[in-house]
């Protein structure tokens, strides 16, 4: 199968926007801001976000389940979007192991929390990449959906296990690591497929957590469940 990676992308971030994704108040203690201002600062020094993904054809299409690059993905929702999909392209994105390992660093609980929000700004950044090349590349002329393991019961997160069968060097390429509870390592890391489907589909509008920094569409009511 097409294999791409995707690092050294540009990383250029400002203070102000470290400040307002940390939802810090205009009248924030100037030694807080600072404080932001250095972290971001060390940590554009050593960061590399990656992605990787391929192109896995779809095979077979079932009652619940589709084959796709000759492994099975069981999942009513799944088998539903891709009703008229012909192909779909599983992925992974990272901040990267040296954020991680940069982000170690900080003990005191509100560091440690500025930190975790300049690594969400470097996934943020590194899945924007990801997203254009893979609509200039494969689908230059149509629509692009997306869905993801672990925000709905309908696709759970040990699906992720399938993704990562898939794509089948995820931690050569990118350093992200699966637990044997399906939880990614490096912990700001996003996994799933894009598809071409009948309506434009993401995982968001299904998703309650209304809170979620990184909600792509609005929420418009319960997910489908199995």
């Amino acid at each position: 199968m097409e294999k791409a990676v995707i690092q050294g992308i540009s990383l250029e971030i400002s203070p102000e926007e470290a400040l307002r994704a940390l939802k810090m108040p205009g009248d924030a203690e100037e030694e807080d801001v600072q404080s932001i201002r250095q972290m971001l600062e060390d940590c554009l020094k050593i960061a590399s976000p990656k992605a990787v993904y391929c192109v896995a054809p779809i095979e077979e299409k079932g009652e619940d389940f589709v084959v796709a690059g000759g492994t099975r993905i069981d999942s009513p929702l799944v088998r539903k979007n891709l009703e008229a999909a012909n192909r779909i392209i599983p992925y992974v994105a990272t901040c990267g192991r040296e954020a991680e390992e940069w982000a170690g660093q900080f003990q005191d609980p509100l560091e440690a929390y500025w930190a975790d929000g300049i690594k969400l700004l470097l996934l943020e950044r590194i899945r924007r990449a990801l997203t254009t090349q893979v609509r200039e590349r494969l689908f230059p002329q149509g629509d692009m959906s997306s869905m993801s393991p672990g925000s709905l019961q309908a696709w759970p997160l040990t699906a992720q296990r399938t993704l990562f069968a898939l794509i089948g060097t995820v931690g050569e390429d990118t350093g992200v690591e699966l637990t044997d509870s399906c939880l990614m390592l490096p912990s700001k890391s996003n996994s799933g497929f894009f598809f071409a489907g009948k309506e434009h589909y993401e995982n968001c509008s299904l998703c309650p957590i209304l809170t979620c920094p990184t909600r792509r569409a609005p929420y418009e009511g319960p997910a489908l469940q199995e």
